[in-house]
């Protein structure tokens, strides 16, 4: 592996060789008859393949501050030696910068650079670029480096670094392991363009995150790239994501002024009391701008959450909930459970109610599955109706909860209405203590 000032290591190039990019930058390129014709700049790979050749050479000549000339990357004889040769001489190199929009320089869009790592879920700092030189003798970028020895490095220091740790302490974990390394394929460019940044946009790495691990991302990202990397997920994925991002930033990312259509969208995509929340967030004015673009039934819906405190049972609950006619069959409940699971966020606690949506039981897939097909919801379901009313204090809804441990309260009004329904997790600040006080018997 070359390090820093490494020297060449074979005329031509060797399989499974492994070069930084720190050691490249700045070493002499030479044309085909050894004539010196600068110093290296910088190297661009096309997106968004996962293991990318380097596809062109920018190198500045002596005492040019704003000319760089390129050469391909197919022109290089040997990435190890030093000086780098040419198999072309200059007057066929062209002075230019980039060909197409689908490349990107690597000094200036990754070194020193943000970008987001979908295997770890994180954002990291770039440090250095790890290759590996093929059979055919290609350079291929393999690794970004964020770690500290990829730091160090860049800095010139390693030499030193090595040496000191050799002899103070020379089992060190630092001279043994580069954990710095991620592989390209993991990586996502937050880059400046959005052209640019689509084209590398993994959505199926992107897809396996959690959303509050994208949520995360996005809130370490800077403002330019959070928007970007935000306007290029998929939709469905944003609108899972969306509730997730820290509040003050939700107004930032969601287009209410450039795209106010697909902000609509977006909210009617996320289960109406995340969408409330969001639109809570809003100028008033914005905000019901945005209502009125919405579906007729989302936007009551959210309305009607809007209208309660934020305290109360009322300002927890959300109106996505699924309900059963007691004269439906276990069967029945199965066959519309499995038409409506794509678009349901809850799929454990269900409600059995009358022609005036009054609750009059309450069933789990535990008593589905125990009952037979043929049996009646109305006599599967639980006969007891364990609500809160939708001005209930947010401490009263966690009590409920925490007695009679359910993962979920209906809310009723005043005429055994169901109106909506809280999970644990709307209320768990409120629950763990609780639940806490009465382990150790406070």
């Amino acid at each position: 592996m070359l390090r820093d000032g490494g020297s060449a290591v074979a005329a031509e190039a060797q399989p499974g060789i492994f070069v930084y990019f720190s050691d490249l930058l700045s070493r002499t390129v030479v044309d085909a008859q050894g004539a010196p014709i600068g110093r290296l700049w910088d190297l661009s790979i096309r997106l968004p393949e996962p293991y990318p050749p380097v596809s062109q050479l920018f190198i500045r000549p002596p005492g040019q501050a704003d000319l760089l000339l390129v050469a391909e990357g197919p022109q290089v004889r040997s990435w190890t030696e030093d000086p780098i040769p040419l198999t072309a001489r200059v007057p066929e190199l062209r002075p230019s910068r980039r060909r197409d929009k689908s490349e990107i320089l690597l000094r200036e869009a990754l070194l020193d650079k943000q970008v987001v790592d979908v295997s770890g879920a994180k954002v990291e700092r770039v440090n250095d670029l790890h290759f590996v030189v093929t059979r055919e003798g290609q350079l291929v970028l393999a690794h970004i480096d964020v770690g500290l020895r990829g730091l160090v490095r860049r800095l010139g220091w390693q030499r030193g670094i090595e040496a000191l740790l050799r002899a103070v302490r020379p089992g060190a974990r630092y001279l043994t392991h580069d954990d710095g390394l991620i592989g390209w394929k993991y990586v996502l460019p937050t880059l400046g363009d959005p052209a640019g940044l689509r084209l590398a946009f993994s959505q199926k790495s992107i897809g396996r995150l959690h959303p509050a691990d994208l949520a995360e991302i996005l809130e370490d990202l800077p403002a330019q790239s959070r928007r970007t990397v935000f306007d290029a997920l998929e939709f469905h994925t944003a609108a899972r994501v969306l509730p997730e991002v820290d509040p003050k930033m939700q107004q930032e990312l969601l287009p209410a002024d450039s795209d106010p259509e697909r902000a609509a969208d977006l909210l009617e995509r996320m289960p109406p009391d995340a969408a409330a929340d969001v639109l809570g967030e809003l100028p008033e004015e914005d905000a019901q701008d945005l209502i009125d673009r919405m579906q007729p039934d989302d936007a009551r819906a959210v309305t009607t959450l809007m209208g309660h405190e934020e305290d109360t049972a009322g300002g927890l609950m959300t109106t996505d909930l699924v309900t059963f006619s007691g004269d439906m069959t276990i069967a029945d409940a199965f066959r519309r459970l499995r038409e409506i699971a794509p678009d349901v966020e809850f799929l454990y606690q269900f409600y059995v109610v009358d022609e005036k949506h009054r609750m009059l039981g309450i069933l789990n897939m535990r008593r589905l599955f125990l009952g037979k097909e043929t049996d009646l919801l109305r006599d599967a379901m639980a006969p007891w109706t364990i609500c809160v009313h939708p001005e209930d204090a947010t401490s009263h809804v966690a009590e409920v909860i925490e007695k009679y441990n359910q993962a979920a309260v209906p809310v009723v009004d005043g005429d055994g209405v169901l109106v909506g329904m809280i999970t644990v997790d709307d209320v768990l600040t409120e629950v763990l203590p609780l639940a806490w006080k009465k382990k150790l018997r406070l």
